[in-house]
């Protein structure tokens, strides 16, 4: 099943051109993995900000450059028998490509840190200011509630997670910003696995949330 929730069009012409952060640039690569319209978007903006599609005049990227580079693809006749690029993510393995070649490998040398019961951590080293992980939590396990100072954005790897009321699985992507005071939990039977990117500084609210913050500072 194909994902249902997506970077946002300008995040997808910013990847486009070449301008998103490393951190997001990778979250977005491993979407693509799971998602033939994502990637036949951003192929779109990439013909359109690479000038392949001279009739139009460049513009930047936003929300209205990926309707219009989609509608003169559209508009131009496909070649017989062509067929949309297969899943990029090997059956039965949660990690996608762009984030195996990040680790050198899977998941099997990684060394877990434990956060809270249920959670452990990964936390990728060369993204500067950004915070880019891999978390592992069990079914049942609710993140406590936290804002942030920046944008999250989380991209389900493997089970699935409630946040408010909707329903991520994998190959989703939820995102947060500071205006989002969240509590996300871990549904169903599986292990989730997720991509967690963090521009900012996540900080815990209620009753514990002072005590959380000294223990992760």
């Amino acid at each position: 099943m194909d994902p249902d929730r997506h970077p946002s069009q300008t995040t997808l012409g910013a990847y486009a051109e070449g301008s998103l952060s490393d951190g997001m640039s990778l979250l977005v690569a491993c979407h693509l993995t799971f998602c033939p319209a994502c990637r036949h978007a951003v192929a779109a903006l990439e013909c359109l900000c690479g000038g392949l599609l001279a009739e139009e005049p460049a513009v930047p990227a936003g929300e209205d450059c990926l309707a219009r580079a989609l509608a003169r693809l559209e508009a131009r006749e496909e070649a017989p028998g062509r067929s949309g690029p297969a899943s990029l993510v090997e059956p039965g393995w949660p990690l996608p490509a762009p984030l195996r070649a990040r680790l050198g490998g899977g998941t099997e040398g990684i060394r877990w840190s434990f956060r809270l019961p249920g959670l452990a951590e990964y936390r990728m080293e060369g993204f500067g200011a950004e915070r880019v992980s891999l978390v592992r939590a069990r079914p049942g396990v609710r993140i406590p509630a936290h804002s942030h100072s920046g944008e999250e954005a989380t991209l389900i790897l493997a089970g699935r997670m409630r946040d408010g009321d909707r329903v991520y699985g994998r190959g989703d992507v939820a995102r947060a910003d500071e205006d989002d005071d969240h509590r996300p939990e871990i549904v169903g039977s599986e292990t989730c696995l997720c991509l967690f990117v963090l521009s900012g500084r996540m900080r815990f609210t209620g009753l514990f949330g002072p005590a959380l913050n000294l223990l992760t500072d």
